[in-house]
C-alpha cells in the first residue's frame, strides 16, 4: 500500500501540471492578463494626463474640471474592472453602494463631493494604477514564456531558429527543443494562473465594498442560496 502511494502522488502532480492546458479557466485567466496590456497602457496615459495635467492646470481653473472628470471616470473604469474580473477570473465582486452619481438629495455638487471623498473611489483608482503596472509584468511573461515556448515547439518547422541565443539548426536540437517548449509552455500557464489569482484577490479587496451587506441579506431580498438580489442595482459606481 505504501509502495503505491508515492506513485499515485507523482501521477497526481503530473496530471495537475499537464492538466492546466485543458482547463477553461486557464485561458480565461490568460485572456484577462492579455487584456491588461492595452488596457493598462491606456490607464497609464489616461490617469497620468488626468491627474497630473489637472493638477498643473489648477491655477488656471481649467484643471479643476479635468481632475473631477478623471475621478468620476475612474468610478466607471472600476465598474468595468469589476465586470471583467467577475466574468474572466471567476470572482464575485459586488458593486459598492456608496457615492452614487445620481439619486441623492444633495444634488449634482453633493454627489460629486461624495465621489471625491469616497474611499471606494480611491481604492478603485489604486486598482487602476496596479492594473497599469500589470501590463508591464504580463508583457514580460508573454515574451519570456509564451513566445519562447512557442519558438521552441515550432523549431522543427524551420531550418534555423534562434531562441534566447540558442541557435537550433540540427534535427537533434529540434527534437530536444520541442519537449522543452512544451514544458516551458505548461509552466507559463501555471505562472499566469498564479498571477491571475493574485490579481483576483486584489480586485476583491479594492473593487468591492467592505461596508456592503453580506450574503445573509441585511438589505432584504435573497434568492435562497445566500445571494443578494438587490446588490446595489440602483446606484452607479
Amino acid at each position: 500500500m505504501s509502495d503505491h502511494a508515492p506513485h499515485r502522488g507523482e501521477e497526481s502532480r503530473l496530471h495537475s501540471f499537464v492538466g492546466v492546458a485543458t482547463e477553461g479557466q486557464t485561458y480565461r485567466n490568460l485572456a484577462y492578463l492579455l487584456l491588461a496590456i492595452p488596457i493598462g497602457i491606456a490607464y497609464q496615459f489616461g490617469l497620468m494626463l488626468g491627474f497630473f495635467g489637472g493638477l498643473i492646470l489648477t491655477f488656471m481653473l481649467v484643471g479643476i474640471p479635468i481632475l473631477v472628470g478623471t475621478i468620476v471616470s475612474s468610478r466607471y473604469l472600476a465598474e468595468l474592472e469589476r465586470l471583467l474580473a467577475n466574468r474572466l477570473l471567476g470572482t464575485e465582486i459586488q458593486r459598492p453602494g456608496g457615492g452614487p452619481i445620481h439619486g441623492t438629495e444633495a444634488g449634482l455638487l453633493g454627489s460629486l463631493k461624495e465621489i471625491i471623498i469616497s474611499e471606494v473611489t480611491w481604492k478603485g483608482v489604486g486598482f487602476l494604477v496596479l492594473r497599469s503596472f500589470l501590463a508591464l509584468i504580463v508583457l514580460f511573461l508573454v515574451i519570456l514564456g509564451g513566445f519562447v515556448s512557442l519558438g521552441l515547439v515550432l523549431a522543427p518547422l524551420s531550418s534555423s531558429t534562434v531562441v534566447l541565443g540558442w541557435e537550433i539548426d540540427t534535427l537533434a536540437e529540434s527534437l530536444l527543443a520541442v519537449p522543452l517548449g512544451i514544458v516551458l509552455g505548461l509552466a507559463f500557464l501555471h505562472v499566469t494562473n498564479g498571477v491571475a489569482r493574485v490579481v483576483g484577490s486584489l480586485a476583491v479587496a479594492l473593487l468591492g465594498d467592505e461596508s456592503a451587506p453580506d450574503s445573509e441579506g441585511e438589505r432584504g431580498s435573497g434568492d435562497g442560496n445566500g445571494n443578494d438580489l438587490d446588490s446595489g442595482a440602483q446606484t452607479i459606481p
